[in-house]
Parts: structure tokens; sequence; C-alpha cells
């Protein structure tokens, strides 16, 4: 429950701060929570070490880490703004949007689109600024406490887009928007019910949702990725596409695996890019749970 007054205060007291300020006070405690918080420096620094490969330093996974937990602070530092951003301005003066046609031209055409994403940059930051004309439903992790889930979807919602937890009702409403030509937007990355496939990421398997791929192949829209990278000067960059080829034969389960390696795949060049930017806190492979930590944290 203090998650929730701890982003209500904040959304009151540091909404309308300019982002310079907000993103310090964010840095200031995702360094505290890397130093304090040694089960999520854990779980951080196995992922990294995953990430960049046997010929990383120790050094290079630490200093990887600890711009993850910054990362993942300046995510909230702009949930708690978006209620009070310009977008016009600020899709002229800090946003790159690559491959939007792509978008446009699934929606043209009456196909729909998936939007694939994954906890990397702020994906919510292409999606508030989506020049189409129409509503995107983007389908979240349930959070708890409820009054948590509600404000979070309240603040994403702020420019008119619709944001429900990920559950039956919600792939119901996916699937009719999917079908009469609308965009659903949902992540990849993260096994949050335990139902994953086993795909390969950075050399070994890890399990991912199959959502995104069953909702395309189950409604025949366009399965399209999308990949958003912070920039210097508060800047993004979402890269939108192009496409995912969907592979579909008599053995859906194996299609399912089959389409989700190569969502993934798209993403893994957007990973390897730069790995600080992926803002999971949980380890990605469950054998790294035991992983041991070096004692020093020095750099």
């Amino acid at each position: 429950m203090w998650t929730y007054y701890a982003l209500l205060l904040a959304s009151w007291v540091l909404g309308r701060l300019p982002c310079r300020v907000i993103y310090g006070i964010a840095r200031l405690a995702a360094d505290t929570g890397y130093l304090l918080r040694a089960d999520i420096r854990r779980n951080v620094q196995a992922n990294m070490r995953q990430v960049l490969g046997d010929e990383a330093s120790e050094r290079q996974v630490r200093a990887a880490a600890r711009e993850v937990l910054r990362n993942a602070a300046r995510y909230y530092a702009d949930l708690i703004r978006m209620p009070h951003l310009d977008l016009p301005r600020f899709c002229e003066r800090y946003l790159t949007l690559e491959g939007l046609s792509y978008l446009q031209e699934a929606v043209a055409e009456g196909r729909g689109a998936v939007l694939a994403s994954a906890h990397f940059g702020n994906p919510e930051i292409s999606l508030q600024t989506l020049a189409l004309g129409i509503q995107v439903l983007a389908l979240t992790e349930p959070l708890n406490p409820p009054q948590l889930m509600r404000l979070t979807h309240r603040l994403r919602a702020a420019h008119g887009h619709i944001f429900l937890p990920v559950s039956l009702n919600s792939a119901k409403e996916a699937v009719r928007r999917l079908k009469s030509g609308g965009i659903v937007a949902i992540l990849i990355d993260r096994d949050i019910q335990g139902h994953g496939l086993p795909v390969p990421l950075c050399g070994r398997p890890v399990p991912i949702p199959a959502g995104a791929a069953e909702l395309a192949i189950r409604t025949g829209a366009d399965l399209i990725p999308c990949f958003v990278h912070r920039e210097r000067g508060f800047r993004y960059h979402a890269y939108i596409g192009p496409p995912v080829p969907l592979v579909r034969s008599a053995d859906t389960r194996d299609d399912l695996r089959v389409n989700c390696a190569n969502l993934m795949a798209r993403f893994e060049e957007h990973l390897r890019a730069d790995p600080g930017q992926w803002v999971v806190l949980e380890s990605m492979w469950p054998e790294d749970q035991a992983a041991v930590e070096p004692s020093s944290e020095a750099g």
C-alpha cells in the first residue's frame, strides 16, 4: 500500500516540476535503492551479465545494472509527468517516431495491429503520441493493491488511450478491437502469469508470454514491434516495425513458439545496443536466482 501513497504523493508534488529536476530526484532515488536493495541489485546484475556476455567485466556489469535502476526511476518520473505533458510540443522537440507508416497502413487497410513492446526505455511514450486519430487499447500487468492499478491507469490514460489489466475479459476486448481494425499494445518480455514459452534471448532460453503473437494469429492483425530508446537531452527515439511475418501451420503451439522467438530476436537487437535501458528488476533467467553477488560495489 505504501507504493500507492508514494506514487500518489509524487504525482501531486512533483508532476509539474521541470523534467531535469524530476530526473535528478529519480536518479538519486535509484542510486540509493541500488545500494540498499541487495535482492534487486543481484537480479539486475545477473540479467546484465547474460546480456553483456562473458567478455564483459564486473565493472561493466555493475555500471549497466546501475543504469537499469536509473531508467526504471525515470520511467516513474515520466509517469507522474504524463497528465501535464504538452503532447504537440513534446512530439516536435523531443520525440522521433520511425516507422509510423507500418501502423498507419495496418489501420487504413482494416487489418489492425498488435503493437508489441518491452520494458525498455519508455514504451508508453510512443503510445501516448501516436498521431493516428484512434484510441489504443493497452494491456498491462495487474497490480496490487487495486488502488495502485487504478492510479497508474489514470496517469497513463491522461491523453485518451485505454489501459486494462491482463484478464480474460480484457483479451476479449482486445480481439474485438483488432477485428475492427484497431490497435492493441502489449509488452512481451515478462512472463507475469507463469505460462510463458521458452525462447532464446541473449544466448539462453527465457520464458516469455505468447499473448502478442496469439492475438495476431487469431485476428489476422499485423504483429508490429516497437522499441523506444531514451537519448541525451531528454529525447526519445521510437523504432516501429516492420511487421514480424507470422508462421501459421497445423501445429499451433509450435507456431506460437516460432513467432515469439522471431519477435524476441527483434527485441534482442535493441537490448544488445543499450542493455541499461531494460528496466526489468527480476531475474529473467531462473537459474540466476542463486547467483553470487560480488563483494565490491565500487564503480
